[in-house]
């Protein structure tokens, strides 16, 4: 994203970040997703991790809820009617739910957040990728 010029202040990201260095690594520090590829963690600014990788956070970041976040650096979006917002969801998933690494976000629950940013004027267009099983039944 940044190389496509969105601003780094602008990217908020919740990793549970248990790859780098987990002790089965052996690579400590850093993480390729192919053979002889390049470093994919070098440079990756996670603001929530572990732990405050939740759904409650996810929702409160979502809803621009600096109040509502716990651990983590506190950003959150930060977006109004002009924004394009994008969020991308990659774990598991199963109908009417995603899954955080302790917990769940389910679909009436997302769908009340993102009907706040709406009558909020959070963002001009959004567009939203869930990378899980059942994705589709989160709408």
């Amino acid at each position: 994203m940044i190389k496509n010029g969105v601003p780094k202040d602008q990217i908020i990201t919740l990793a549970y970040d248990d790859i780098a260095n987990n002790r089965e690594n052996p690579f400590p520090g850093q993480i390729f997703n192919k053979p002889n590829g390049k470093d994919v963690y070098a440079g990756c600014n996670i603001d929530y991790k572990g732990k405050d990788v939740t759904p409650d956070n996810f929702l409160a970041i979502i809803k621009g809820d600096a109040t509502g976040v716990t651990g983590g650096n506190g950003k959150v979006l930060k977006s109004n009617k002009r924004s394009k917002v994008f969020i991308n969801f990659a774990d598991h998933g199963a109908p009417g739910l995603i899954a955080f690494p302790s917990s769940y976000l389910y679909a009436n629950d997302f769908n009340s957040a993102i009907t706040y940013m709406h009558t909020n004027a959070m963002y001009e267009k959004m567009i939203v990728y869930i990378e899980a099983c059942e994705s589709g039944s989160m709408f």
